[in-house]
């Protein structure tokens, strides 16, 4: 009686590694690197609230930033990611859809910057912050809106992040 033929073994894979879909590791230090340090919305939002109405006001804004990327990272651990990348209008929509946000707070920025230059000219600005500015912006909700929103932490989660096809659905096969 012959005995089947075994198949012979894949190659060794590293499963942390697999399973988080990081398939070398200094290409993901760079590109990992690169976001941290290429300035994004979040941060130029910051950056903003804080030059305009205090450090204050700019540690809540960073608070709201904190949050937001704490639940792009915990839905992209529970496979937010992977219903992106397997639905292309899905992600579609979260894209443009983030994309609009963007440049709708852009044009919000420039027109506040454009009040408060002519501001200026008629008399002295306020020095600190209060509870919420003279037009309503409350920082915290507004950068977490931002984070939520940011096509940048998106890509960045959905592309380094997410697993891979080859990862663990190779291992279960």
């Amino acid at each position: 009686m012959a005995q089947p033929q075994r198949r012979p073994l894949p190659p060794a894979r590293s499963l942390e590694t697999e399973v988080l879909g990081v398939h070398d590791l200094a290409t993901y230090v760079l590109g990992a690197l690169a976001i941290v340090l290429l300035p994004g919305p979040n941060s130029l939002y910051v950056l903003s609230v804080a030059a305009r109405r205090g450090v204050r006001t700019g540690y809540r804004a960073a608070c709201g930033v904190f949050l937001g990327d704490l639940v792009l990272i915990s839905l992209t651990a529970l496979g937010a990611a992977s219903l992106l990348r397997a639905n292309p209008a899905v992600f579609a929509v979260v894209k443009f859809g983030g994309a609009a946000y963007l440049l709708w707070i852009g044009y919000g920025m420039l027109r506040a910057a454009r009040q408060m230059w002519r501001e200026r000219a008629l008399a002295e600005a306020p020095a600190e912050d209060g509870p919420a500015a003279a037009d309503g912006e409350r920082p915290f909700r507004r950068a977490l809106m931002i984070s939520l929103f940011n096509p940048k932490a998106i890509l960045f989660l959905l592309s380094l992040v997410t697993p891979s096809k080859t990862g663990l659905a190779a291992h279960h096969a």
